[in-house]
């Protein structure tokens, strides 16, 4: 970040970063809640409706990193809202198409990339604004939790009060906290940004780590997967052992992000003193034992309560593993946060139509038995993992195609 920008300008734009992020997440959580009204409106299958997510993830899978990379070559910070707007507008228009599978699936399908072209350059902003650190991004990170929490009353007012048709009035968010972002941090958006000199990258010390990124990587797929898994059948597992009304059975999508705010803003706190790694492990162990309560409660409320503890247990972690990711990738930044943000998240995504034909065969409830034992399995991996010293990172601005304007040092 240009070293001329005052701090206060600074903490401006971390918040309003943080409002986009929720704006942004909020399609996420949208599409969450969504599915139940296309099962009982357009009478979608389980099948079907684990298809819409994977239409919301797979080529978010594909598109997130290569943004990354663009974000780390270019800059090209007007690609965060450029997303924001996608994503908006493909839930925004899904409701006026039920009819047709195969619309739906495309502009869901938009939507996710929209979500992935929005993650790596706004992250990549964040942690300038932020100073690098786990609290600051764990900030920047609530505001995705508190999108997703706000979407499910959101979309079930607008389809309860119009329809299906309803979901044109969600494009909103998106419009508004663009706009806002815009109005703040134009300077930011239009910039280029290159990555430090090569020659100051090849310091042992801030040498990519390939190698810890991928095990990284393996430890928060199985996280994906049972963030997305909860997401997406948590509803479905209510309506279809106890006979809930879709809104009643709604709380849980409300309750799950809800907590995980919670977790996110401790978990940083708790990740900047005792390590990220301590608090990792912690959290995934507990996200077992949320899943597990979730499998044997007896009724909707207990579901709710272990639902809350699971979002805490899940999102504990979540900022620090996109610092620790940082610290493995100082020189790729952008393709660090787009696996971490992105690719991650995506895969439980491309596993949800799996899980769908196995809630189908066999019932919903197997599949958090499912979630249970790969989260289990993350714990044990986290194990191969070891603590690395952020490094610092310049950034340049370029101006021009020759020369460069300023560098400071973010950690």
């Amino acid at each position: 970040m240009d070293s001329t920008v005052a701090p206060e300008r600074r903490r401006a734009q971390l918040w309003v970063l943080t409002a986009t992020h929720a704006a942004n997440d909020f399609y996420t959580g949208a599409v969450a809640a969504l599915l139940p009204f296309f099962v009982l409106h357009a009478h979608y299958s389980y099948a079907a409706v684990a298809g819409i997510t994977l239409a919301a993830t797979a080529l978010s899978s594909i598109a997130q990193p290569g943004f990354g990379y663009l974000s780390d070559r270019y800059g090209l910070g007007w690609i965060s809202l450029a997303g924001l707007l996608a994503a908006g507008a493909g839930v925004a228009l899904s409701g006026f198409f039920s009819s047709s599978y195969i619309v739906v699936w495309v502009l869901i399908a938009m939507s996710g990339i929209g979500v992935a072209a929005y993650h790596p350059a706004a992250t990549m902003q964040a942690r300038e604004a932020g100073g690098g650190t786990t609290a600051a991004m764990s900030l920047f990170s609530v505001g995705g939790n508190a999108g997703v929490a706000l979407a499910p009353a959101a979309a079930v007012a607008v389809v309860g009060a119009f329809g299906l048709r309803g979901t044109g009035l969600l494009i909103v968010p998106a419009v508004v906290l663009a706009l806002a972002y815009f109005v703040v941090a134009r300077h930011q958006l239009f910039r280029r940004v290159k990555p430090r000199d090569v020659a100051v990258a090849a310091h042992t010390d801030l040498r990519d780590d390939w190698r810890a990124f991928g095990w990284l990587t393996a430890v928060l797929a199985t996280w994906s997967v049972a963030y997305v898994g909860t997401s997406t059948f948590v509803v479905l597992y209510c309506v279809a052992r106890f006979h809930s009304t879709p809104d009643y059975a709604s709380i849980a999508l409300t309750v799950f992000p809800a907590a995980g705010a919670v977790g996110t803003l401790a978990g940083g706190w708790l990740s900047d003193r005792v390590g990220r790694l301590p608090v990792l492990r912690c959290g995934y162990l507990a996200g077992v034992g949320g899943i597990v309560a979730i499998v044997l409660a007896p009724s909707p409320l207990v579901v709710f309560v272990a639902t809350g503890a699971l979002g805490l247990a899940l999102f504990a972690p979540f900022a620090g593993q996109i610092t620790l990711a940082h610290s493995y990738l100082p020189n790729r930044i952008g393709v660090a946060s787009g696996v971490t943000l992105g690719l991650t998240l995506s895969l439980g995504g491309v596993v949800s139509p799996l899980l769908g034909m196995i809630a189908d065969g066999v019932g919903v409830r197997w599949v958090f038995v499912i979630l249970a034992a790969l989260l289990a399995v993350g714990f044990g991996t986290s194990f191969v993992l070891a603590e690395r010293a952020p490094a610092q990172i310049e950034v340049v601005d370029v101006p021009g195609d020759a020369e460069a304007a300023s560098a400071t040092s973010v950690t």
